[in-house]
């Protein structure tokens, strides 16, 4: 293994400052309050999605406050040096080669990127936090499940978790500082996406990104053996973002076992490739009933994109995708409604909304939204159109840019 000490001195600040890169306040100004708790912080999300930047603005902003720079410890589990020493004994290592160097008595801050790469880490983290060590952790992956049951059960009340997204509209246009909303709709909002200039090296990076959180985060990870089908299937689920998903006719389409299918469509809905909606019903009898499919939506709407070239002229799915992530930031699930030819997109809390890409908008929109009045009382109804606003009806940017408080 290559020299630990070596390798850490590439992350930590100890003796280099550290690229904070654009401030994303709104996570900070939520997770920082939380530093001086003795929970476990759990930074969860996509691939990209910007968690080593946040874990770095957190590092700037205890040094800010007068921690010192040798209370901080901060590893990345990606970094090729520790490739073949992935084991519980490397934090022991790790830990002890970091109090020879530093000599700190004081608190440490413990920041450990891509933590899923370690198998067992939450039984370390949980001794350490038992014994009462002086040690804060916090802990970042890519993995939907990084609190499984497992998990959960050894840290439980000892852990608090956030789930970080690609960038949003609003903070889109802080890192652009301009409101374009073609542009976040086409290549989404991974952060290194959005800096970047050329629409070639957009489409290169995107295209990296689908690689990498299929092959890191579900080929890899769970052993898959026949790459091609995990990859023909992912494609295919995240091109037809927000249509129904019948696992029967995949396992025909792509001669799978239903339980394969279902398997590896859990395996992306984990990697916060796909988010599910399920059929909206206050009986989970008829919630879950065979005939209700469920659908699925890509959390970045670059991804869609990049592995459907039709996608940026299919101008009604990019504003749906876009809604369901504004709503996925906020709420995490939603659900959609349908019967015979009435349908609403989005059911959340006690709203029902409607997603049109225009402002002359078709009378099946308002239709859904009434037939399912009639059926649940008291909902709040909403059409999101392009850019006409008027009671009942929001243009899509304002939409995107508010404090939602369904």
């Amino acid at each position: 293994m290559e020299n630990i000490l070596e390798i850490l001195k590439k992350w930590n600040p100890w003796e280099k400052e550290l690229d904070v890169g654009i401030l994303r306040e709104d996570y900070i100004k939520k997770i920082f309050p939380l530093m001086e708790r003795r929970e476990v912080l759990v930074l969860k999300g996509i691939r990209r999605s910007g968690k080593s930047t946040i874990i770095k603005q957190l590092i700037h902003k205890l040094l800010q406050n007068g921690t010192t720079k040798e209370q901080i410890l901060y590893i990345n589990l990606e970094d090729y040096g520790f490739a073949d020493d992935l084991n519980l004994k490397l934090f022991d290592i790790i830990f002890d080669e970091y109090k020879k160097y530093t000599k700190n008595k004081k608190r440490t801050y413990f920041f450990i990127d891509e933590v899923q790469k370690l198998t067992s880490w939450e039984k370390w983290i949980r001794t350490k936090y038992d014994l009462e060590e002086n040690i804060k952790f916090i802990v970042t992956g890519s993995s939907a499940s990084l609190l499984s049951k497992e998990l959960s059960t050894l840290l439980t009340g000892r852990n608090l978790s956030f789930t970080i997204m690609p960038l949003s509209f609003k903070e889109y246009c802080l890192f652009t500082k301009k409101e374009d909303l073609d542009g976040y709709m086409i290549y989404g909002g991974f952060p290194e996406i959005v800096l970047e200039k050329s629409e070639e090296k957009k489409n290169y990076l995107l295209q990296q990104y689908f690689e990498d959180i299929i092959h890191k985060d579900i080929i890899d990870r769970y052993n898959i053996r026949n790459t091609k089908q995990v990859i023909n299937l992912s494609r295919y689920l995240v091109s037809s973002s927000g249509s129904k998903v019948s696992i029967n006719k995949l396992s025909k389409v792509f001669g799978m076992a239903k339980d394969t299918i279902a398997t590896y469509i859990n395996y992306m809905v984990d990697a916060y490739l796909l988010s599910e909606v399920n059929y909206f019903s206050f009986s989970a009898k008829v919630k879950y009933e065979v005939s209700k499919l469920p659908k699925f939506y890509a959390l970045d709407n670059g991804l869609v994109k990049i592995v459907s070239m039709k996608y940026s002229k299919n101008t009604g799915k990019m504003f749906e995708n876009s809604v369901f992530i504004k709503l996925f930031e906020k709420y995490k699930e939603a659900s959609y409604w349908g019967e015979l030819s009435s349908e609403v997109d989005f059911v959340i809390n006690r709203t029902a909304i409607n997603v049109t890409s225009t402002d002359d908008i078709p009378e099946r929109e308002f239709k859904g939204l009434n037939e399912f009045n009639k059926k649940y009382k008291g909902f709040t109804l909403i059409v999101i159109s392009k850019s006409l606003k008027k009671e009942g009806v929001i243009p899509i940017k304002e939409f995107l840019n508010e404090e939602l408080n369904y």
